[in-house]
């Protein structure tokens, strides 16, 4: 947890200080060491509100917004209270993902959020970013404007991962293209992931993060990426060819 709260203000985690957990009202304490960033933790025995250990990169992506809107507390119509990573003044919840997440969970928080995205980290393991780039190889083009692929999820373990979520997944591989991808750009993308009716394929768009970000600090629209990319000749289900349905998108 970035932010406690401290006689009324929102804090960061400092030596010396105790604040209040937004969600509970139990007194947090900070942990300020060396290798892992400083954040607040509950006492022994109370639980932690689902809140995984933060890494830089989940904390370089939430400063990317603005304080205020870092660590919303949101309430479901059930009463269940959860912070949001980052919640714009338009209500869009953003969640970014480093640590393994169990069906149930990621099920959980999207019915809590209701109108949210989710942001993984597609680092932390390290053959995920290959795998991912070996399913793009046997890419079908469904439209070029903005561009859209219909790819196989049977190499890639990512994508099968978060083939369930109703929302759309943004796969984040850095900012830095490898001169073996099948795909490339000008400037640094993330990978769109759209729900699917059934299993095995993804509908992958590719987003500029520049524009993610305008798009999110902006209230503007998210525009992807135009471009003029062949398909590859695959076998794939009859259900993931280019249909009325992905047109809609």
């Amino acid at each position: 947890m970035q932010y406690a709260t401290i006689n009324r203000e929102r804090r960061e985690a400092e030596r010396g200080l105790i604040g209040t957990c937004p969600i509970c009202e139990i007194s947090v304490r900070p942990r300020c060491g060396r290798i892992r960033v400083a954040h607040w933790y509950h006492p022994p025995g109370h639980f932690d509100h689902r809140w995984e250990p933060e890494t830089e990169w989940h904390r370089k992506w939430k400063n990317s917004f603005p304080k205020e809107w870092q660590e919303v507390c949101h309430r479901a119509g059930s009463g269940e209270r959860h912070l949001a990573d980052v919640k714009a003044p338009n209500g869009q919840v953003l969640e970014f993902q480093h640590s393994p997440i169990s069906e149930e969970e990621r099920s959980s928080r999207e019915m809590i959020h209701g109108n949210m995205f989710w942001v993984v980290d597609g680092l932390r393991l390290k053959n995920d970013r290959q795998r991912f780039y070996d399913a793009l190889r046997f890419r079908k083009v469904v439209h070029e404007s903005p561009l859209t692929f219909i790819v196989p999820t049977t190499s890639s373990m990512l994508l099968r991962k978060w083939e369930n979520s109703q929302k759309i997944v943004f796969f984040d591989f850095g900012e830095l293209d490898e001169p073996s991808d099948p795909v490339r750009f000008k400037a640094s993308v993330l990978w769109g992931s759209f729900p699917v009716p059934q299993k095995g394929g993804a509908i992958l768009r590719p987003i500029l993060r520049a524009k993610f970000l305008d798009s999110m600090t902006k209230n503007s629209p998210l525009v992807g990426v135009e471009g003029d990319v062949k398909p590859v000749q695959a076998l794939v289900p009859a259900w993931m060819r280019p249909s009325r349905h992905h047109q809609r998108l």
